[in-house]
């Protein structure tokens, strides 16, 4: 009885979230938040000079 009662939550689930994902159009993504995933991307290692102690180096 409790497999079949999962069974049936987990399509539910599963069933509302397509709706969702299909009815509900995608945000598009914005300047700002561009501007926020450059300040917080990694750097560049090419353009630091080379350093064996990397991980030790002051930020």
């Amino acid at each position: 009885m409790w497999t079949t009662l999962a069974l049936r939550l987990a399509l539910l689930i599963a069933g509302l979230g397509l709706v969702l994902r299909l009815g509900l159009p995608v945000a598009p993504v914005d300047a700002p938040f561009r501007a926020v995933l450059k300040a917080y991307a990694a750097p560049d290692p090419s353009a630091a000079a080379p350093s064996n102690t990397a991980e030790t180096s002051a930020p």
